[in-house]
């Protein structure tokens, strides 16, 4: 749904995958600065197409990229996903002759600093900040909270500023941009709507970032699969995606006036396990842990066993994924042995098994948390009866997910939970959710992993210019994870879409496998 409101200076083709430009002239070349008081940085020049516009007719320029650059790196706006990407950006210079020109300079030759420059969603300034809050403000105070808290003691305004950021002021009050579509309304859990826009700077385009399809495009937020199907057979709704291998099946044998579509999305399921946790603290209750799910008939169940059993975070249809490494196979035995060697035993004959920690009896067990989804209803069920047997009582508690995400994941307050990670199409960048910067709440490594080495080596492959070099380093990363198992990897799934025949409508590699506006009726 962004994509259609705030585009991105640049797009991969939904087709042929390559950086294409959406709101600026050309894709620049990066440019490595040999002197002066940048010298050993690299930069880019970039310039907004001159027709690009705000909803206003005021012009999209080079401050409002500094807006929005400023904005995700200011440490008192929940952008915590975002700002690490931006951590190389050291200045952003403008044109003099030029507004709609600048240069973005990093200070390290990051592997990911073009798609950074250009994949950044412009927000225009004078909406999002009237009165100017941010204007003295550096890109290097933003970032740095000593400074930055001393500047809001003095001026009390920015931190109303951001606080409206992270609220419903600038989450659903005021959502305005240059992209084909609008917020037309927005009812929580239920539906959102998106209207286009009749006068758009960028009516007629080709770009299919920019093109305006659909009068009005509305997301139905549905409880569970079977409720969006009855929806889309009776006619109202028109694609639903994430369909279950069984289902997809079943509905391509019937007769009906239905197209199905598998575009094959880089994505895979993990169990996440809160390595904070007393009981999950040693890897080889961990490791045992990943004996006890037989992954594979997840995989049957859900997928009709079409996937690809991965050992970590770097998807199996990527050159640089370690296979040499197996997936861990579902072994209770093993599983039971493991615990044993843990020190973890029955000693009281209560069915459960226990270890003395920190000087008290610790029963082993967990809470899972699952959503409604059939992945977590079928991890739960088998989990549930295979930690039984060895000893381990596990407690399944079912929430929405969004409730899982805020109330337990970003809190740490959890012991394990299934969950499903999405990926670009950029090369990977470990250090955004496995480096121990990332382990403070709200950060991406919310499952508490510390590794001196993966920091280490995460750290490196940002500013690694040999691909040799660099996908040696995504080997190693893989070996350490694949040996402290910080989290159950099970699985990289086949997309599956279900949509209404009176559609012209294709699939795309790109996330999330399709794109609504450039849908048209037959």
């Amino acid at each position: 749904m962004y994509q259609y409101i705030f585009p991105q200076l640049a797009d991969f083709d939904p087709v042929t995958l390559k950086l294409i430009p959406v709101l600026i002239k050309a894709i620049p070349e990066e440019i490595k600065i040999t002197e002066g008081p940048n010298s050993g940085s690299i930069k880019f020049t970039i310039e907004y197409l001159p027709e690009a516009k705000w909803d206003d007719d005021k012009d999209v320029t080079a401050q409002d990229y500094i807006f929005s650059v400023k904005t995700v790196k200011n440490l008192k706006v929940k952008a915590g996903g975002y700002r690490s990407h931006l951590q190389f950006i050291s200045d952003i210079v403008i044109d003099p002759n030029n507004p709609k020109k600048f240069d973005v300079i990093f200070s390290k030759d990051y592997l990911l600093a073009k798609e950074t420059a250009l994949t950044i969603e412009t927000y225009p300034a004078h909406i999002y900040d009237p009165k100017g809050l941010t204007t003295s403000l550096s890109l290097s105070d933003a970032g740095d909270e000593n400074k930055l808290n001393k500047i809001i003691a003095k001026d009390s305004t920015l931190m109303q500023w951001a606080d409206d950021m992270n609220g419903i002021k600038y989450g659903r009050e005021v959502v305005n941009s240059c992209g084909p579509y609008q917020l037309s309304e927005w009812v929580t859990d239920e539906y959102i709507i998106l209207d286009r826009k009749e006068n758009y700077w960028a009516k007629g385009s080709k770009n299919p970032f920019l093109i305006a399809g659909p009068k009005r495009i509305i997301f139905d937020i549905l409880p569970d699969e079977t409720t969006a199907i009855t929806q889309l057979s009776e006619g109202n709704i028109d694609l639903v995606p994430e369909v279950s291998g069984a289902v997809f099946s079943n509905l391509q044998k019937e007769e009906n006036s239905y197209q199905f579509l598998k575009p094959q999305l880089t994505k895979y399921y993990l169990i996440a396990m809160n390595n904070d946790s007393p009981e999950l603290s040693d890897k080889t209750v961990r490791k045992a842990l990943g004996h006890l799910l037989d992954v594979d008939n997840v995989m049957k169940s859900i997928d009709f066993g079409n996937g690809t059993r991965t050992i970590g975070p770097i998807h199996p249809g990527k050159n640089y994924y370690n296979s040499k490494l197996s997936p861990i196979t579902y072994d209770v035995n093993k599983a039971k042995s493991m615990l044993n060697e843990a020190g973890w035993k029955d000693s009281n004959s209560d069915g459960t098994i226990d270890k003395m920690i920190g000087g008290n009896q610790t029963e082993l067990e967990l809470d899972m948390y699952v959503s409604e989804g059939k992945l977590g209803q079928q991890i739960a069920l088998l989990m549930k009866e295979a930690t039984a047997s060895a000893g381990i009582k596990m407690n399944i508690i079912q929430k929405p997910f969004k409730q899982i995400e805020s109330e337990h994941l970003k809190k740490k307050d959890f012991d394990m939970a299934p969950m499903m990670i999405r990926q670009d199409l950029v090369l990977d960048d470990p250090y955004t959710r496995w480096h121990s910067d990332h382990t403070k709440l709200g950060g991406r490594n919310i499952y508490g992993f510390e590794n001196d080495e993966i920091d280490k080596i995460t750290k490196e492959i940002q500013i690694s210019e040999d691909p040799v070099t660099r996908n040696k380093l995504y080997t190693r990363v893989q070996e350490i994870l694949y040996e402290e198992q910080p989290v159950i990897f099970l699985y990289a799934p086949s997309e599956r879409m279900v949509g209404s025949d009176k559609w012209n409508m294709t699939s795309t590699v790109r996330r999330p496998g399709y794109m609504a506006n450039t849908f048209t009726l037959k």
